[in-house]
């Protein structure tokens, strides 16, 4: 009996020492969240996706529009070029469906390099969306310049435990409240201002339609224009053109002159 008791003293202490050197309990869940470069290839397939097959998605019912108020000033950046503005945050899972047709849209006009990828928050709603991060992100092109502001981290260990990553400016921060204000929402993630012409200030597509699916498998599906990931990233990144197009004078023309673009500016009033 005594050596009983004896044994499972030990076996108490021996637990408690486990728990005090890995740092985990029942009662602690740690994000399997991580940050790594995103591959060229999965960065190709995601840019390479032909204007072609852009026309074939069009505007589909599952995407909504961005808003639009062509009465502003002009958003310029400090080398005279228009600017857009990208303010998300790496927990968000909008955010996180929302970039795939940023990273699209965008290559259409210029460059992208340094691109990360991750997931989404894992204790938030949907969980674990396979993204990218614009954390170390540049874009470079000779018509339009892009600002992207990561501003806060992801979850580590329960909902609502990151931190704050990349300040606004207070130009920035004004921005956003102001166009919030504007259209009748709060300030939230994503928002992305095309030159204070065309405002995206939420998700376009549901980010439920890749959940599931790491950035390989959504990669794969953007050849399939009747896929419903197609749909979402490409018809969105069809209305994310138009505001760029509408923003730059139209350029380049082989891209702004593209049937799905055209279709989009003209439903979005800024053709």
């Amino acid at each position: 009996m005594a050596y009983a008791v004896i044994a499972l003293v030990v076996l108490a202490i021996v637990a408690l020492v486990v728990v005090k050197v890995t740092g985990t309990s029942n009662n602690t869940t740690t994000s399997s969240s991580s940050i790594s470069t995103a591959p060229a290839s999965l960065v190709s397939q995601v840019t390479s996706v032909p204007l072609s097959e852009a026309a074939q998605v069009g505007l589909p019912s599952s995407v909504t529009a961005p808003s639009v108020d062509k009465g502003q000033p002009a958003l310029t950046a400090s080398d005279g070029k228009p600017e857009a503005l990208f303010i998300g945050a790496e927990f968000c899972p909008l955010c996180g469906a929302e970039r795939w047709a940023i990273v699209l849209a965008f290559s259409r006009f210029g460059t992208w390099s340094n691109l990360d990828i991750t997931t989404s928050s894992p204790f938030d709603t949907p969980p674990s969306i396979a993204t990218f991060t614009f954390r170390d992100a540049k874009f470079t092109s000779p018509y339009l310049d892009l600002t992207t502001v990561e501003h806060e981290t992801n979850d580590t260990h329960t909902l609502g435990d990151r931190k704050a990553f990349q300040p606004l400016t207070s130009a920035q921060q004004n921005l956003w409240s102001k166009y919030a204000a504007h259209f009748g929402v709060n300030t939230g993630y994503p928002f992305l201002d095309m030159g204070n012409k065309v405002f995206v200030l939420g998700p376009n597509y549901s980010p439920y339609t890749i959940l599931g699916f790491d950035q390989s498998a959504i990669a794969a599906k953007l050849t399939n224009p009747s896929d419903p990931v197609t749909q979402g990233i490409v018809g969105t990144a069809n209305y994310i053109t138009a505001g760029l197009c509408s923003m730059d004078g139209q350029q380049p023309a082989s891209v702004c002159s593209a049937s799905a673009v055209t279709a989009a500016s003209q439903k979005l009033g800024v053709s």
